[in-house]
């Protein structure tokens, strides 16, 4: 989250120099639209939240909140793709999926077996609450690039000046 903040302030310092400086139309308006759709996914990720109360599992997401009772849950699995792993919980309206994107991704399996019991549970998601389900470094570098590029950017405009 915090490069994508990075991001996301260092395109808003981007929109403000276009507007006072000599800035082209088409700048202006590619950098706005970007700069919006920027904070808007990161108030999305700022705002997506996991807790596990006693009753069960509360996922907080941009103005929706879901509460999934605990007795709600038939059957927990995983899915492994390269270094994407995908916590699925089936409930008996419907699935949820949660992916190793949330920080302490192995506590949150740990306790959501904990809730729901080991009988529901698959074998490779209790290997996975033992072991570090790791985030993808490939993800956090490129935010990093990003912020990198941006700032970039903002150097490359101030020396226009």
């Amino acid at each position: 989250m915090i490069p994508f903040g990075i991001c996301a302030g260092g395109l808003i310092c981007l929109l403000v120099l276009a507007l006072l400086l000599k800035g082209s139309g088409l700048e202006r308006v590619l950098l706005a639209v970007i700069t919006l759709i920027t904070i808007a996914l990161f108030q999305i990720a700022h705002n997506r939240r996991i807790t596990i109360t006693d009753k069960g599992i509360v996922i907080r997401k941009f103005f929706k909140i879901k509460e999934i009772n605990r007795d709600d849950i038939n059957h927990v699995g995983c899915v492994i793709l390269r270094k994407r792993v995908y916590l699925l919980l089936t409930t008996t309206r419907g699935f949820i999926i949660l992916s190793n994107a949330y920080e302490n991704f192995s506590a949150l399996i740990r306790s959501i077996i904990e809730q729901v019991g080991p009988e529901k549970v698959e074998e490779e998601v209790r290997a996975l609450g033992e072991s570090s389900a790791k985030k993808n470094p490939a993800d956090i570098i490129s935010m990093w690039f990003a912020v990198v590029v941006i700032f970039g950017l903002i150097i490359l405009k101030l020396s226009s000046i």
